[in-house]
């Protein structure tokens, strides 16, 4: 049942499109990062969301029908599918909840040292978090913050890359 999938990776683009990439454009023309930022993660949240409830919605309908049509084949199909979206929420929610603690460690040290900057960038990431997860019920892709300060970094100026 690849066209279920097709189906909800569609409707997971066409919605953060809607929400995602309006919101994208107005941080463009307005000039606030945040904004364009928070756009694109919400479209890429509501692709992944879409990808998995097409997976597991294909899942459901080959075991369904497989049972019914008796065809051992579309039952594994199915099973194999089910696995797969269990995989990608599993995936996903130890993804977020990485991100989640490392930028909550980041505000604490950064009020520790009283650093500000790791302070609002730890603020931000978790605040994208809180709304895309409104939105997309949990699916959340965020990518991660290119002008964070890392410990390493010896000039304060200076842009590291995020591994």
């Amino acid at each position: 049942m690849d066209f279920i999938k097709k189906a909800g990776i569609v409707g997971g683009a066409v919605v953060g499109g809607i929400i995602g990439g309006t919101l994208s454009i107005v941080g463009h023309v307005t000039k606030i990062k945040f904004v364009d930022e928070l756009g694109e993660s919400i479209v890429d949240s509501t692709i992944l969301t879409g990808s998995i409830a097409g997976q597991l919605a294909s899942g459901a309908a080959d075991i369904v029908a497989g049972g019914v049509q008796k065809e051992p084949d579309h039952i594994e199909q199915g099973k194999k599918d089910l696995r797969a979206g269990g995989g990608k929420i599993v995936g996903n929610y130890v993804n977020n909840a990485k991100l989640i603690i490392n930028n909550s460690g980041d505000i604490v040290q950064g009020v520790r040292t009283r650093d500000i900057k790791k302070v609002l960038n730890g603020a931000k990431t978790l605040g994208k978090v809180a709304a895309i997860g409104a939105i997309t019920v949990g699916a959340i892709k965020i990518e991660p913050d290119k002008n964070k300060v890392s410990q390493n970094e010896s000039a304060p100026d200076q842009e590291q890359e995020s591994i």
